[in-house]
């Protein structure tokens, strides 16, 4: 049976390759056209060209100018701040010292003693945990977690820890540190 099916086969593909053989034969005998483009238009007639001659000319007579700057920045949107003339400088007046109480200074930034040494997922798929250091006790907190009772995590990324202190809603952050080495 499974003879009778490869013989068919051949004979399809001999049927093929004399069906392709014939039509290459049929269309080699038709002419092609030599000039490569077709010939149903009539005489040829060229376009109208522009004779780049004088442009080049032109070209070649702007090469040697020199650009010279007036002081503006090309590159820049912005315009350059007119220098006043001298003489004409009026004099400064001083400033008023604030009068009254001072207002107090703004809160220092946020700020994490402890160093930030490396993250992970405990069960897989959980909340992300970041590894601190206070002296030689490793704490491990969660982001939304608030540390020395005013520190909330508020994000930990592959490269630093960002929180915020409670007290002022001061932010701050901690790079990335490289763990201490053992001791030997």
């Amino acid at each position: 049976m499974a003879e009778k099916k490869q013989k068919t086969q051949i004979y399809v593909l001999v049927g093929l390759a004399v069906l392709a053989a014939f039509v290459w034969y049929v269309q080699s005998e038709k002419s092609p056209t030599s000039s490569g483009f077709s010939q149903m238009g009539g005489t040829y007639t060229p376009i109208n060209a522009q004779d780049f001659g004088s442009v080049f000319e032109k070209l070649k007579s702007t090469e040697g100018t020199e650009y010279k700057t007036s002081g503006r920045n090309i590159f820049a949107m912005t315009t350059v701040p007119v220098a006043p003339e001298p003489g004409t400088v009026a004099p400064a007046k001083p400033k008023n010292p604030p009068q009254g109480p001072m207002p107090p200074p703004p809160p220092p930034p946020a700020q994490l003693s402890w160093k930030f040494f490396g993250y992970g997922n405990l069960p897989s798929g959980g909340p992300r945990q970041a590894f601190l250091l206070d002296g030689e006790e490793v704490r491990i907190v969660e982001e939304g977690e608030t540390v020395l009772n005013h520190i909330r995590i508020t994000r930990i990324g592959n490269d630093k820890i960002e929180f915020e202190d409670t007290n002022t809603h001061q932010t701050g952050s901690n790079q990335l540190e490289a763990p201490p080495a053992p001791a030997a």
